[in-house]
C-alpha cells in the first residue's frame, strides 16, 4: 500500500472507506471505487516545484515562474491520467487448480478492458493481513502481477499465492493499482474473489511402499503386482520401490532406473487405513503417508479405499477416486 497510507490508524482508514466497500465477486472499477495519492516521487516533484516558485517569486524571475507552472501541470496531468488508466476495467474471477502444502496456488483473473485505449502497467496483488508489535491489525500487499491490456480486449493473469498448511483457503482481497505513466500519482481499486480452494496435505518423502492387497498377493510397492499378471511396462524408479522390482536389464543399458509394471488382478484391492498405522506416529504425519500413499495408488492404476476414523472413502480408481482421498485427507480433522 501507498507509504502515506502506513501511517493513518486503521479506525480512521475504515471509516474513511466505510461508503466503498467492493463488491464480492466480479468488479467493475467505476470512478468512485478509484483512489489515488501522490507517490513519493510525486510528493518530491511537487517539493521541487514550489521551491522554484518561491524562488521565482523571491527574485521576480519571470522564466521560473512558467517552469513552475509547466511542471505543476504536468503533475495534473499525470494525475488524471494515472486515475484513468484504471477506471472502467472488469476483474472476472477464474479458476484456482488445488495444490499440495508448501506448493504456490494460482489464481486465475480475466481483466476486461471494454474503452477503445489501451491500459498499461496494471498491477494485482494480494492483501493479506498481519498484525504488528502494536497488536493492531495491518494489511501488506504481495508483489503481485503486471499486465498490458490492449484496448477492447481480455487479459488472463495468474497470481500465486504461497500455501502453509492443509484444508481450504479462500482467495485473499486483491488490489488493483498502477503508476502510469509518470509515476507521480499512484491509483488504486480493491476487489473481493469468491473463489476458494482445497490445499492438500504434504506427501511424505520417504514413505513406505503400499500396503498389501486385500487378495493378499499384492507387494508393497508401486504398481507391483506378483503372480501371472501380464507385463503392462515400465516407469522411473521412485524412493521406497523393492529392489526386486526393479528392471535390471533396462538399469544395465540406461543411466537411470526402472520399475516394471504389472496389471492389476481383478477383485483386488488396497486399504489404505488410518487406523492401521502406528499411533507413535504424528497425526499430521499419518496423513502425510496416507497422501503419499494415495499418489502412488493413482500412479499404479490400482483400485484403493480410503479409511479415516470418521469417513470412509469406497474402492475406486482414477483421478476422481485420488481427488475424493486427498479432499477428505485435506479436511480431516475439519478445521
Amino acid at each position: 500500500m501507498n507509504a502515506i497510507l502506513r501511517t493513518v490508524p486503521p479506525r480512521l482508514m475504515r471509516w474513511l472507506f466505510r461508503n466503498h466497500r467492493e463488491p464480492l465477486g466480479d468488479v467493475t472499477l467505476e470512478r468512485s471505487r478509484v483512489f489515488i495519492l501522490p507517490t513519493r516521487a510525486g510528493l518530491l516533484f511537487v517539493g521541487v516545484a514550489t521551491t522554484v516558485w518561491l524562488g521565482s517569486l523571491n527574485f521576480n524571475l519571470q522564466l521560473g515562474y512558467l517552469l513552475a507552472f509547466l511542471v505543476l501541470s504536468i503533475a495534473l496531468v499525470g494525475m488524471y491520467q494515472t486515475h484513468r488508466n484504471l477506471v472502467q476495467l472488469a476483474v472476472r474471477e477464474q479458476r484456482v487448480v488445488p495444490v499440495h502444502a508448501g506448493e504456490v496456488a494460482g489464481f486465475d483473473f480475466v481483466i476486461d478492458n471494454p474503452t477503445g485505449e489501451a491500459r498499461y502497467a496494471i498491477n494485482l496483488a494480494f492483501i493479506l493481513p498481519r498484525r504488528r508489535k502494536s497488536r493492531r491489525e495491518q494489511e501488506r500487499a504481495m508483489k503481485g502481477v503486471w499486465v498490458d491490456i490492449a484496448a477492447s480486449s481480455s487479459a488472463r493473469v495468474s497470481i500465486g499465492l504461497p500455501t502453509r498448511r492443509r484444508g481450504w483457503r479462500a482467495c485473499p482481497r486483491v488490489r488493483i493499482s498502477t503508476r502510469f505513466p509518470f509515476g507521480l500519482w499512484e491509483a488504486w481499486a480493491y476487489a473481493s474473489p469468491q473463489m476458494t480452494t482445497v490445499v492438500y496435505p504434504i506427501p511424505e518423502v520417504d514413505a513406505p511402499p503400499l500396503p498389501l492387497g486385500t487378495g493378499g498377493e499384492r507387494e508393497m510397492a508401486n504398481a507391483v503386482v506378483a503372480g501371472n499378471d501380464d507385463f503392462a511396462g515400465v516407469r522411473p524408479y521412485r524412493a521406497g520401490d523393492p529392489l526386486k522390482s526393479i528392471a535390471w536389464r533396462l538399469a544395465a543399458r540406461s543411466d537411470e532406473l526402472s520399475v516394471k509394471l504389472f496389471e492389476s488382478s481383478a477383485g483386488e484391492e488396497t486399504v489404505l487405513e488410518f487406523d492401521t498405522l502406528a499411533r507413535s506416529l504424528p497425526v499430521e504425519q499419518r496423513i502425510s503417508r496416507l497422501t503419499r500413499w494415495v499418489l502412488m495408488a493413482d500412479a499404479a492404476g490400482l483400485r484403493y479405499s480410503l479409511n479415516l476414523p470418521d469417513k470412509r472413502i469406497a474402492t475406486a480408481a482414477g483421478p476422481s477416486q485420488r481427488v475424493r482421498c486427498l479432499e477428505a485427507l485435506a479436511l480431516w480433522p475439519a478445521s
